[in-house]
């Protein structure tokens, strides 16, 4: 995220100052001590770019709801014309809700479960990417009693490696995910055997936070080598769901996704071969219109280290925990005063709480703010209630105003889900 310091000194967003939207926060949430808060006008702009480098294509672009759910950033997506994909019934029901037409939703995953398949036939969604043979007759059954035929595409494991943690790798022998060509190939040729199902459809996807774009064509080669093998068979296939994995700079360095020469390259390839096309972006469009604003608890000096203490831990940004990832971190209001080492840390009981080691930072003081940087994706998506910690509020920068899109989680908020139901045991 390219942030920008406004005359007063504060880091700034979207046109918000954050120390401002810090303070207009804890108005209505006297008890907040960290926030996220997303530039939608920057979303807009990226969306617009995404979808232009592709115009050749025509694709489907559906936004990988799993980056970021919340609803005022699909609003604002449908808008743009970009879709969404989904991995679950909550984000079909978050598509649906913000107003993403059927022809525009796709169904991932790789477990389907019956109250899905059941959704999708109900519903509608343009496409479900199915992860294996078997449940190829569960959306049969879905399909056939819910009178509407269901469009399918079978994901297909390409054994494509990719550079990065393991964790984000999708496409490689090792990975869960996928059905192998020979077997993909085989349900195709007997298609028949699911007459409310409309199995014309390859999907491949081969990881996240893919900077170099040789790994996605290497997947949409063999993709098109699919295509060619079953149309051969007698099979021929209308669709082809390429994924996303489109990463993004972390270090606001020069190593941006070539997304122009990429698109332009692979429009080019494909050309005149008459084939609809999908793509699923997902952090390449939210995560640098986002940043997590924390304030600092503490300030600790240990035999020489300098340890800041954050409210934000790492139930509410878990990427460095997880995947070893790295985002900067600023302070909102730089104070004056020489650089130096820090340890930046969470308050959660955990060794792994740990934002960034050996970090050059000015002086900090307890209630001062810092911001983590290209937080938008895979943040407040994939925090948790760990060590009875409520959820941030999420806020929206809109064309200059800020808005509280999602209030922040409080003590009485997880109680609430409490019961002493009695359940009663069949025979």
């Amino acid at each position: 995220m390219k942030s920008s310091t406004a005359a007063a000194g504060s880091l700034v967003v979207g046109g918000i100052p954050l120390d401002r939207a810090h303070a207009a926060l804890r108005k209505i949430e006297p008890g907040t001590h960290a926030f996220y808060l997303y530039d939608l006008d920057r979303l807009e702009a990226r969306a617009r770019r995404f979808r232009a480098a592709f115009t050749a294509l025509g694709p489907l672009c559906a936004f990988a709801i799993k980056a970021n759910g919340l609803p005022a950033l699909l609003e604002r997506l449908r808008e743009c014309g970009v879709g969404g994909d989904a991995g679950s019934i909550g984000e079909l029901e978050a598509a649906a809700a913000a107003g993403i037409p059927a022809e525009a939703r796709v169904l991932n995953g790789n477990a389907r479960t019956p109250e899905e398949a059941e959704w999708a036939a109900r519903h509608g969604v343009h496409s479900v990417n199915a992860d294996h043979v078997g449940e190829l007759d569960l959306l049969e059954r879905s399909a056939a009693r819910s009178g509407r035929k269901l469009r399918v595409a079978l994901r297909v494991n390409p054994g494509v490696a990719t550079p990065g943690h393991r964790y984000v790798a999708t496409g490689d022998d090792e990975a869960k995910f996928g059905v192998a060509p020979e077997e993909a190939l085989a349900a195709w040729s007997a298609r028949s055997r699911w007459p409310n199902l409309e199995l014309d459809g390859v999907h491949v996807h081969v990881g996240s936070q893919i900077l170099d774009s040789a790994p996605l064509e290497q997947a949409g080669e063999v993709a098109l080598g699919l295509v060619e093998e079953s149309r051969r068979r007698g099979a021929p296939l209308r669709f082809v769901n390429l994924g996303g994995g489109f990463g993004v700079d972390y270090t606001d360095g020069d190593q941006e996704f070539p997304l122009e020469s990429y698109a332009a390259r692979w429009s080019e390839r494909v050309s005149g071969l008459g084939l609809e096309w999908v793509l699923e972006p997902g952090r390449w469009l939210a995560a640098p219109i986002g940043v997590l604003v924390s304030e600092v608890l503490w300030v600790k000096h240990r035999d020489q280290r300098r340890f800041v203490v954050l409210a934000a831990g790492m139930n509410d940004l878990l990427r460095p925990a997880l995947y070893h990832a790295c985002h900067r971190i600023v302070p909102v209001r730089p104070r004056p005063g020489a650089l130096g080492p820090a340890m930046v840390v969470g308050p959660v009981c955990e060794s792994s709480d740990v934002f960034a080691r050996d970090l050059a930072l000015p002086p900090l003081e307890p209630g001062d703010l810092v911001a983590i940087l290209d937080a938008g994706a895979y943040g407040a998506t994939m925090s948790s209630n760990y060590n009875g910690r409520g959820r941030l509020a999420e806020l929206v920068a809109d064309r200059g105003k800020l808005i509280r899109a999602r209030a922040s989680e409080t003590p009485r908020d997880l109680l609430a889900r409490r019961t002493g139901e009695r359940l009663e045991l069949g025979e």
